[in-house]
């Protein structure tokens, strides 16, 4: 398909394209469906509470309405749900117990903004999980079922710099740092990772939307040859519901 170009970009968009540029021709090109997943449900799920919860609401009620009305999609597809319910409420009250919880800054909020360049003519989209500017802060929300976010990874993160250039030009003054909040789908432990966007790193995602950019002008997609959308059909997952994406 040529002649594509997006309204817009987001972090996790660039990011696909360079995982493997077939795929962003399947997800934002094609605006193909893709199977929904227990790990999609539960980040999914558990995310809604926790916007709840900042915006003052009951939390708990809203897990367990959302978690109700989505596992429907998977019972279709005979997929179960790991972790489980009683894992996610647990999840939530360890977050309340360490001071984390409450009504606080301004949840999901999204950002849509040119980056500093010229020769990227769409600007990027974003939301940020919870902006803190009285703390001069934002928090981002990320579950795993294994260990592999540490500080170090956190640093590295585009989203991270991307995000942190949103808040100085929104708020007027620098994010002292980023709260990555990491919840353990195995165990119900919450670990906080502080992290600082630095411009360096906001650069560096420059540079990768640029050669972007131009892979979406020529119309290049190739297949990376690794991922599980580019294997022969019939090593491809067809079983579970499907989702369309929004981004």
């Amino acid at each position: 398909m040529t002649g594509f170009r997006p309204r817009h970009l987001s972090v996790s968009a660039v990011a696909l394209y360079v995982t493997c540029p077939a795929q962003y021709r399947r997800r934002y090109v094609e605006k193909l469906v893709t199977p929904i997943n227990p790990a999609m449900f539960f980040g999914s799920t558990f995310h809604a509470a926790l916007e709840a919860e900042h915006r003052g609401q009951d939390s708990e009620a809203v897990l367990m309405t959302e978690w109700n009305k989505r596992q429907a999609m998977l019972d279709a597809a005979n997929l179960g749900v790991m972790p489980s319910k009683t894992h996610a409420l647990a999840l939530l009250d360890e977050y309340k117990a360490r001071g984390l919880g409450g009504k606080l800054g301004v949840p999901e909020r999204k950002f849509v903004r040119r980056l500093p360049m010229a020769n990227v003519p769409v600007p990027v989209l974003g939301y940020v999980d919870l902006s803190i500017p009285e703390r001069r802060r934002f928090r981002e929300f990320k579950t795993t079922s294994g260990s592999s976010w540490t500080r170090e990874k956190a640093q590295a993160e585009r989203q991270l710099h991307v995000y942190g250039w949103d808040y100085s030009q929104t708020y007027h003054h620098r994010a002292e740092c980023a709260e990555y909040v990491i919840f353990s789908t195995v165990a119900p432990t919450v670990e906080v990772l502080e992290v600082v966007p630095s411009p360096d790193g906001l650069r560096a995602f420059e540079t990768e939307v640029e050669a972007v950019w131009a892979g979406i002008v020529k119309g290049e997609y190739p297949p990376c040859g690794e991922c599980e959308m580019c294997k022969p059909p019939a090593e491809r997952p067809t079983n579970g519901p499907t989702v369309t994406w929004n981004d």
